[in-house]
């Protein structure tokens, strides 16, 4: 019975993940703040927010393991770190998620999505792929430097797949796109705006350069973003257009609220460790105090 129910539910997932799973994240940094802000657009999707343990013994799980009996593990690992996480499909599977050390994972749909298959690597459905990295690592060079050499990200059988955005506690970003078999990673000077959606970075960033305020031919006006397609250029502009009042987290929330109001919204104050989240269902806001209430003094 359990077995059907969980089919079920991913069966269900996968139906509204083509139909709806578009987002956006980006992280609005200087000298003295840096905040992560995420909107996921999955239409009323249910899930809950876990906290994950140090030291807990965990094992890979695949699309295989998941719609089958085969259970077998190919690679076992203990976490690190602990982590908060907001999980669609249960525990393990987050969709996105911040660990004790600051470091931020969060996946966002993308059609051109391929597989890069390295045969000495058992695969990893792609929810528990984010929590591996939140478990193991603590800087976005770190998930960089393991990637070629860590489990294979397993996608959905028939759909698209995604890309992923990854910041640390030093304001690190990288996005992580999976093109041609081969991991394409972006950071530093190749990515001027740590901001993505549902498009490749290259392909957004080549759009919103159009515009006047990158000395593009095209006048931008704010007030005419409105389309869905226009996400990208929109927060780009405010995120651009920031200036320092001390209020960081209240604009992240503007950001979010301007560009298109999630139905999952989270902001993480990283220098704080504070993260404060909505739902469409609860839309008050909440506050969790990471290292304070969480994790401080807890044995690894």
């Amino acid at each position: 019975m359990k077995f059907i129910l969980m089919r079920s539910m991913l069966l269900l997932a996968l139906l509204h993940y083509g139909i709806s799973s578009a987002c956006s994240a980006f992280l609005l940094k200087g000298n003295d703040y840096c905040v992560i802000g995420f909107n996921e657009n999955w239409k009323t999707m249910p899930g809950m927010i876990v906290v994950n343990k140090r030291g807990i013994a965990k094992r890979n799980i695949s699309w295989e393991n998941l719609t089958s009996r085969h259970l077998n593990a190919e690679k076992e690992w203990q976490s690190l770190y602990g982590s908060i996480t907001f999980n669609l499909l249960g525990y393990d599977f987050p969709c996105y998620g911040v660990n004790e050390k600051g470091l931020f994972l969060v996946e966002l749909s993308l059609e051109e999505t391929t597989k890069v298959f390295n045969p000495t690597q058992p695969n990893m459905f792609w929810a528990q792929w984010i929590q591996y990295q939140l478990d193991n690592y603590k800087s976005v060079q770190e998930v960089i430097d393991h990637l070629n050499g860590g489990p294979n990200i397993d996608w959905w059988p028939s759909a698209g797949g995604s890309h992923f955005f990854v910041t640390d506690a030093k304001g690190n970003t990288a996005t992580i796109a999976l093109l041609n078999g081969k991991y394409k990673v972006l950071t530093g000077k190749d990515m001027p705006m740590p901001l993505l959606c549902n498009n490749q970075y290259k392909k957004d960033i080549e759009r919103v350069q159009r515009f006047d305020f990158l000395g593009g031919n095209e006048k931008f006006d704010l007030g005419q973003q409105n389309k869905w397609e226009d996400r990208y250029s929109k927060a780009y502009y405010m995120l651009y257009s920031y200036k320092y009042d001390k209020k960081p987290v209240e604009y992240a929330w503007n950001v979010l609220n301007s560009v298109y109001a999630g139905e999952w919204q989270t902001v993480i104050d990283v220098k704080k460790m504070n993260l404060y989240f909505r739902s469409d269902l609860k839309k008050e806001l909440k506050q969790l105090i990471l290292l304070n209430s969480i994790f401080q003094n807890r044995p690894l």
